[in-house]
């Protein structure tokens, strides 16, 4: 897919300009930037003057002409250099069989996802494994939580560049307050790692995994140099699996330094095995283009279902979309509470970040590409729906997840007991809360991006 490149720029000081090519030639859009640039340095050559270190070999260095000194940069020597663009990010969201595992977590029942999804057979085998890490890309994330204390590691928060992801007082206070007012972050690490059976909360897709809890969305216009910041800290704390459940406020094509990140982690970590990177689709009722970074090959793209398996009437869609999955309305919020109104596709790819912490939980020497191709296999299509000659649809891509099916593949002799193997396709009883999630926070101002094609 083609990416964003210096070649792609025109324009003076703080206000970029790229024609873009292909189906859009001739349409122009406007990448505002910050008066800096970010810039990747070879392996055993100095910084330039003044610059401030994002993690790794990528810096930052501030200069009120960016365009043109990332091109001096690369000239000179760089590996690459890009302007710090303006991001304007915005949260993905709209805002009875015997169990042999038990819960004590009172909001476990009022988890129809889980339900729906077939976890408990999936939990009888394995609850997860520590050892797999999961990163959680957001906003704030309340690591005091009862729910998430116990399994954070390697903390960070990209947006003011220190050690504390906690969400700010008074950020994103609608009515000026100096509450603790967004819940986005912690909601989506709940739906994929709250701890099981600690009397508290809800249970997580893989509730023993560790969460790497990461702060990119704050209040007011991000950077590329934060996000830059935030996936190479995914890189040093080697990441197993990657959730986004965040994406840019309009089009906008994947930047080639952010793109080649990204290819990094899920290449290059746990010794070569690589990182699953798993991005929200959006919530925009819009189709996404092909070099969007939805459209990342490494990348798995998901769309939201409500809870009687049909698409929701905000989510993307088109090529891009590799699979379907519910959105879990019910999870955790700051101050040890629970939210039950969560939603969009922010609370549909935690589902499936979480079921890939399980699959590598239970089988560890699995590539990310072998995790994402299970994922992408099992998948069941929906009826409602004529797929294309590949097997994919527009809104579903390959198929609403199926937990148990992926369960069969790994442990055929188990799955023989389980009869049941189908996919979140089917109707929920009545009365669930539908993934439409009214009341749900929206972050305003920010920047975001998202997923991917399959290649095959």
């Amino acid at each position: 897919m083609p990416l964003l490149t210096l070649d792609d720029l025109a324009g003076n000081d703080l206000i970029l300009h790229r024609t873009l090519h292909r189906t859009h030639l001739g349409e122009q859009i406007d990448l505002p930037t910050w008066p800096a640039v970010v810039v990747k340095i070879a392996a055993g050559t100095l910084p330039p003057a003044g610059a401030e270190p994002l993690g790794g070999p990528y810096w930052r260095v501030s200069d009120p002409h960016p365009l043109a000194r990332a091109r001096a940069l690369v000239a000179s020597g760089a590996v690459d250099a890009f302007p710090d663009l303006v991001r304007h990010r915005v949260a993905r969201e709209s805002l009875n069989k015997e169990q042999d595992v038990t819960f004590d977590d009172p909001s476990y029942g009022g988890q129809w996802y889980l339900d729906e999804l077939g976890m408990i057979d999936l939990y009888n085998h394995t609850l997860g494994s520590p050892e797999v890490r999961i990163a959680v890309v957001d906003s704030g994330i309340d690591i005091a939580s009862t729910d998430l204390a116990p399994k954070v590691s390697d903390p960070y928060d990209a947006f003011s560049d220190d050690d504390d992801p906690s969400p700010d007082p008074g950020e994103f206070c609608t009515d000026g307050s100096n509450d603790i007012c967004d819940e986005h972050g912690t909601a989506v690490s709940g739906i994929s790692l709250a701890q099981d059976n600690n009397g508290f909360g809800i249970v997580g897709m893989c509730p023993e995994c560790t969460l790497i809890p990461i702060k990119l969305l704050g209040e007011g216009s991000g950077a590329l140099s934060e996000e830059v910041a935030a996936y190479e800290h995914a890189l040093e704390a080697d990441a197993w699996v990657i959730n986004n459940s965040w994406g840019y406020t309009q089009y906008t094509p994947a930047p080639r330094m952010l793109a080649n990140l990204i290819e990094q982690v899920s290449t290059e970590n746990r010794g070569g095995l690589g990182a699953v990177v798993v991005f929200a689709a959006g919530n925009d009722d819009r189709e996404l283009k092909d070099d969007e970074m939805e459209a990342l090959p490494t990348v798995l793209c998901v769309s939201a279902t409500d809870s009687y398996g049909n698409p929701t009437n905000y989510t993307n869609y088109g090529d891009p979309i590799d699979v379907a999955a519910p959105s879990a309305t019910v999870s955790i919020a700051p101050g040890n509470t629970v939210i039950t109104n969560f939603g969009g596709t922010s609370a549909a790819s935690p589902v499936v970040a979480g079921l890939a912490g399980w699959i590598l939980s239970a089988n560890p020497a699995m590539s990310a590409a072998e995790v994402r191709d299970l994922i992408e296999s099992t998948a069941v299509q929906s009826p409602l729906v004529i797929p294309d000659d590949q097997g994919r649809s527009t809104y579903y891509g390959w198929g609403s997840i199926s937990p148990p099916t992926i369960l069969a593949e790994l442990f055929p002799e188990q799955a023989a007991e389980t009869p049941e193997a189908s996919g979140c396709g089917c109707a929920s009883a009545p009365g669930l809360a539908s993934g439409a999630a009214a009341g749900s926070l929206v972050f305003l101002g920010f920047a975001a991006a998202v997923l991917r094609r399959r290649s095959s």
